[in-house]
């Protein structure tokens, strides 16, 4: 009897430690307590609505609370998603959540594409397009920043040749030569085979670096790239770096999400 009442009094003084430990650190050691310990959140809720490409909406609605899952366990953040309705999600935050950065991770649809740049629009436009300045049917005009915060327009194919579908990882990291934040990736096997082909079909092109529809950056391919990793930089801030990695880990979102209501405590 004693020693089965010093196993308990180790299981209870444990359980205890662990409560105390997750209501001083919530957001990094809740997760690890059984539900009945589980402090309470205390933080916004947000109800957000889950538009579709066509399809089910709710396989998209439980594949995307997937998605919000695994972006938010990235940031390090306690909450609990749950469906709402047919076309919503309920998003409950702990209290110390960076509300305005937790929407952005959630709601970013997370596409990213590589795309030609058009660089000789006149040869496939009618002169009636060219005259309206109009791309060709498979060409169409996105946007990215420039260096001072202009949006620059880029003319390039619609078809992507690969995408965050042939990643297998992403990590926010530096440039060794500028010491700038970027972003390393590295594909599949089939992703590493399809772009060492690409790179060396196409060295003296620029190459769009497509995300959100919006240019990230297009360099010039120098040399094929063939050993299937490569790196976004894009004037990122550290946190916009360790955001970007983030999405591209935990993969794209089937369908828009807009927040529509927002509670504070």
């Amino acid at each position: 009897m004693k020693a089965l009442a010093g196993v308990i009094g180790v299981v209870f003084a444990a359980a205890l430690t662990a409560v105390a430990v997750a209501f001083i650190f919530p957001d990094r050691f809740g997760d690890g307590l059984p539900g009945f310990m589980q402090p309470a959140l205390g933080g916004p809720q947000l109800t957000i609505e889950v538009e579709t490409e066509g399809g089910d909406i709710g396989r998209a609605v439980a594949d995307s609370i997937g998605v919000i899952e695994r972006r938010l366990k990235d940031l390090g953040v306690r909450f609990k998603a749950q469906p709402q309705d047919s076309d919503r999600i309920l998003l409950s935050l702990s209290k110390s959540a960076d509300g305005p950065r937790v929407m952005d991770v959630v709601t970013r649809r997370g596409r990213l594409e590589f795309r030609l740049v058009e660089v000789t629009p006149w040869a496939n436009m009618t002169p009636e397009q060219a005259v309206r300045g109009e791309p060709p049917a498979d060409a169409e005009e996105l946007y990215g920043r420039g260096g001072r915060g202009e949006r620059l327009p880029y003319r390039v194919y619609k078809r992507a040749l690969l995408t965050s579908r042939d990643l297998v990882d992403a990590q926010p990291s530096f440039d060794q030569r500028t010491s700038q934040p970027v972003v390393t990736f590295r594909f599949n096997a089939n992703g590493a085979r399809q772009f060492a082909q690409v790179t060396q079909e196409n060295v003296g092109k620029p190459f769009a670096i497509v995300f959100d529809n919006e240019v990230i950056s297009a360099p010039i391919i120098r040399e094929p790239i063939t050993g299937g990793m490569g790196q976004i930089s894009g004037g990122f801030t550290v946190q916009q770096a360790i955001d970007m990695a983030i999405l591209l880990r935990s993969g794209e979102l089937p369908g828009r999400l807009t927040v529509i209501e927002q509670r504070s405590p």
